[in-house]
């Protein structure tokens, strides 16, 4: 599905930076960060988002 929406220069392109070490552990990075600070940020909002989905289970 993802070929589809890319043309073959542009998946190269992505295919070269997941086998480069140093560019992977720097997008792992990133995630992380993004992550937590959204759990951070639910945290500090009193995670009313989290009670609610467990009232609905």
């Amino acid at each position: 599905m993802i070929e589809q929406t890319l043309n073959s220069t542009e998946l190269e392109l992505l295919r070269q930076r997941i086998n480069d070490e140093d560019y992977l552990q720097a997008a792992i990075q990133r995630l992380a960060l993004v992550l937590s600070s959204e759990l951070m940020e639910l945290t500090m909002e009193g995670g009313g988002n989290e009670r609610q989905r467990k009232r609905r289970k």
